[in-house]
Parts: C-alpha cells; sequence; structure tokens
C-alpha cells in the first residue's frame, strides 16, 4: 500500500514537472545574426571611409564596398548569393526596382544588374562620381553626382535625358549631396554654395533657388529634403531647418535649431540628432516637443526600428532610445571609435542591415 502512494506521489510529480517551461531567455535589442568585414587592405596610416549604405529586397541585402565589389548577400545567414567588383570603388546606397537593382562607382560608371542572378543590363558611364543612391520616378533615373550634377536617365535604356550642372564659387565645401526630393513635377535638391532648389523633371531648368546658409565655409544644403504639411524642410549643418514652399522656394517657416543627421518624419513630427549629441522633436509650429543628449559625441544618423529610436554617433556607438521617455534603454560599440554610419539603412521584416564608415556590415534581428 505504502509502495503504490509512493508510486503515485512521483508520477504526479512527473507530471507537474512536464508541465513547467524554463523561461525563455530575453533578445537583447541589438542582437547581431551575422556580420562581415568588408574592408580591404590599404597602406598603414590611411584610413580608407565609406559613406556608402546597403538596400533590401526580397530577403537580400546588397550592398557595395571600397574595393569596387558588389555583393548580394542573404539576410538569413549572411551567404554571398553573387558578387562582381568593378573598377572603382563603390561609396553609395544602391537603388532596387523590381527585377533590378542600380548603383554607381566613384569612376561616375553606373551599372544595372537583375536581382536574382546578377546579370548585367546595361551600363553608362556619367563623367563624375557617384555618392548617392539613383531615385526613380515615372521611368526616369535622378542622379546628383558630385562636381554639382544632377542627371536625369531613362531607366530601362540608360539615355541621358538631361543634365543639370550648378558652378558653385565657394572652395570648402563638405562634396556631400542630398538625395533628390519629387514633389509633383519639381525635383528639390540641395547645393553646396548655400541654396536649395528645384529643377524641372521634364527638362532639368532650375525653377527656383533659395538661399539657406550665410557663413562662407561648409555651407552645402547636405540635409535630405522631406516633405512635411505640404511644406520641404530641409537645410544645412551649418545653419538652421527652414521650411520652403514648393512651388516658389519661398521660406515659410525657420526654425531656430540646426540638424547634423538627416531629418526623420513622424506624422507633422521631425525628429533629428544635433552636433552636440542631442536628440530632438519638433513641431511644425517650430516648438521643440522632446530634447535630450543622450550622447556625448555628434549624432550623425538616426532612424525608427522597434518602436525605438536608433542613433548612431561620432564615437562608434549605436544607441537604442525610448522616445517616451528619451532614456538609452541599449547600446552597441561598431568596433572602431571611428564608426560612423553615413549611408542608407536597410529595415525590413527579417531585421535590420546597416554598413559602417568602417566598412563593416551588420545584420541585427
Amino acid at each position: 500500500m505504502h509502495l503504490i502512494v509512493l508510486l503515485s506521489f512521483l508520477f504526479a510529480g512527473c507530471s507537474q514537472l512536464k508541465s513547467v517551461r524554463a523561461p525563455e531567455r530575453e533578445k537583447k535589442f541589438f542582437t547581431v545574426r551575422w556580420a562581415k568585414n568588408l574592408d580591404f587592405n590599404y597602406i598603414p596610416g590611411n584610413l580608407p571611409m565609406t559613406y556608402g549604405g546597403v538596400t533590401s529586397a526580397q530577403d537580400v541585402l546588397y550592398v557595395g564596398a571600397l574595393d569596387g565589389s558588389f555583393r548580394a548577400v542573404d539576410e538569413e545567414n549572411g551567404r554571398e548569393l553573387w558578387r562582381f567588383t568593378e573598377s572603382k570603388s563603390i561609396a553609395a546606397p544602391a537603388l532596387v526596382h523590381g527585377e533590378n537593382v542600380y548603383y554607381g562607382t566613384q569612376g561616375g560608371r553606373l551599372v544595372v544588374r537583375q536581382t536574382v542572378s546578377g546579370e548585367l543590363k546595361y551600363a553608362i558611364d556619367l563623367g563624375a562620381p557617384i555618392e548617392s543612391a539613383p531615385v526613380l520616378h515615372e521611368g526616369r533615373l535622378i542622379i546628383y553626382l558630385r562636381g554639382h550634377q544632377i542627371v536625369c536617365l531613362d531607366a530601362a535604356t540608360g539615355k541621358v535625358i538631361w543634365n543639370y550642372r550648378r558652378a558653385v564659387p565657394v572652395t570648402v565645401t563638405m562634396q556631400r549631396t542630398t538625395r533628390p526630393l519629387i514633389v509633383g513635377n519639381k525635383i528639390i535638391v540641395g547645393f553646396a554654395d548655400g541654396f536649395a532648389g528645384a529643377l524641372s523633371l521634364q527638362e532639368g531648368s532650375l525653377l527656383w533657388e533659395q538661399k539657406l546658409v550665410e557663413t562662407q565655409k561648409f555651407v552645402d544644403v547636405d540635409l535630405n529634403p522631406v516633405l512635411v504639411d505640404n511644406l520641404i524642410v530641409t537645410g544645412s549643418p551649418s545653419g538652421d531647418l527652414r521650411a520652403l514652399d514648393p512651388q516658389d522656394g519661398s521660406i515659410r517657416r525657420q526654425f531656430d535649431v540646426g540638424a547634423l543627421s538627416h531629418p526623420l518624419v513622424r506624422g507633422q513630427t521631425l525628429i533629428f540628432g544635433t552636433a552636440h549629441g542631442e536628440v530632438v522633436f519638433l513641431g511644425m509650429d517650430g516648438k521643440v516637443m522632446k530634447e535630450s543628449r543622450i550622447s556625448k559625441d555628434a549624432v550623425n544618423q538616426l532612424w525608427w526600428w522597434k518602436d525605438h529610436i536608433v542613433v548612431a554617433t561620432f564615437g562608434g556607438e549605436l544607441l537604442a532610445v525610448d522616445p517616451l521617455t528619451m532614456t538609452v534603454i541599449a547600446k552597441f560599440p561598431l568596433g572602431h571609435d571611428q564608426s560612423a554610419i553615413f549611408g542608407d539603412v536597410a529595415q525590413d521584416s527579417q531585421g535590420l542591415g546597416l554598413l559602417t564608415t568602417r566598412s563593416r556590415l551588420f545584420f541585427f534581428e
């Protein structure tokens, strides 16, 4: 009888133990699925930096490198699907549209390949380094070239439709280019001489220009223009943000705050980082809604991911910031104190892909 009772107790205990589950390990905010070093051999003392970025489509990352290689990488495991090497460095994000991927080299060559196989569709020399991602609109490619040129191509054939070149009298510029913004029949861009302007989408003629910066050096209007409340918001790290009327370029609103990172738009709110390590929430009425210094280093890039603001600093860190409390909830070192992120990042259902200035490719899940 005692044996039966004991066995019954043991079996009952075992059944209870089977129903108990160990607590699942909580994932960190920055969980690296895989990482690659795309750096190449260089002479000691030289520190090559890339301003390129990554693009994703159908769970594949597309990325170029300073050694001229351009590759497609499986987001799931980091496996290289294909790779081709151009004669010059690639320092700009690519554009993926449909079955094609478009990318450019610092030798000024635009290359178009098939996304799945990498088969070459066509290539064309544009005469100046390509350091920004192409923009596609109604069958036309708009590419901002170094040397203050903007070229419009037929996306299917690569035929040049028009080419706008601006004479920039100042000699000290950051040599960065904005991503062109299409508003109606206008292309909104920033120039290296402190002006923003609008070009005709059809002919490439200058429709209007507006001076935004009054200083003498580093006056580049290189913050990507964004459309908020039917106004164009852009500016220079050397000055304050401005809101322009897209019809004639007149300054409709002047904000007494400057941005270092490209503005992020959430509804009617602008979110950006500053040279003082701050993240700022700015309403279109000019009022600062939230502001917090989250780093001792300048904020050069930010974006929205996992319902948080992810910040890249010049101190070589990624920071996850709670948008409600404006506190840092996670940090991730990029591996070098000279690391930063200037190019586009890629987000999809798989995760987040990014390329650092030290040519480290990360994919976070």
